[in-house]
């Protein structure tokens, strides 16, 4: 499954504040919606939060992929977030969380999402895809990035 299906340049930001998982998910929430207006914030917000309440979404070496299913939703939604300074998001190697890709899934799919997330995490793994997005300037260069990565995986 290619990334370019389920990610659009305007879900892209280099503006992920630092502080905790509440304020991070807030931003990336806004962001989601000011692009997709008939999704609901506290709805989305409240779906992510819980999610985080059973197990961090954020793995090793500065990635979080959090994610939930969305009543109502036709398509799986995307959005990407970095945080040069790094948050601490509960990661499993402790270490601080630069990468946020939210996944909204919906409610009734049926397996696109692992694919989606099982495709971030092999592009992922690689540090110099990590280290283009952590130098990246801007929304459109860490977009560009991230889908030259995607057509040459």
């Amino acid at each position: 499954m290619k990334i370019a299906t389920f990610l659009e340049r305007n879900d892209v930001t280099v503006a992920v504040p630092v502080g905790g998982k509440q304020e991070v998910l807030s931003a990336l929430v806004d962001l989601v919606i000011s692009n997709h207006s008939k999704l609901e914030r506290g709805s989305l917000l409240r779906i992510l939060l819980k999610r985080e309440e059973l197990r961090s979404t954020a793995i090793e070496q500065g990635v979080a992929f959090p994610h939930g299913r969305v009543p109502g939703l036709d398509q799986l939604l995307a959005c990407f977030g970095r945080c040069r300074q790094g948050v601490d998001f509960d990661s499993f190697d402790g270490e601080p969380t630069f990468f946020f890709f939210v996944l909204l899934i919906p409610e009734q799919a049926q397996g696109d999402h692992l694919k989606a997330l099982a495709r971030l995490n092999r592009l992922f793994q690689d540090q110099a895809f990590r280290q283009c997005l952590i130098e990246a300037q801007d929304a459109d260069s860490i977009f560009s990035v991230i889908m030259a990565e995607d057509e040459r995986c």
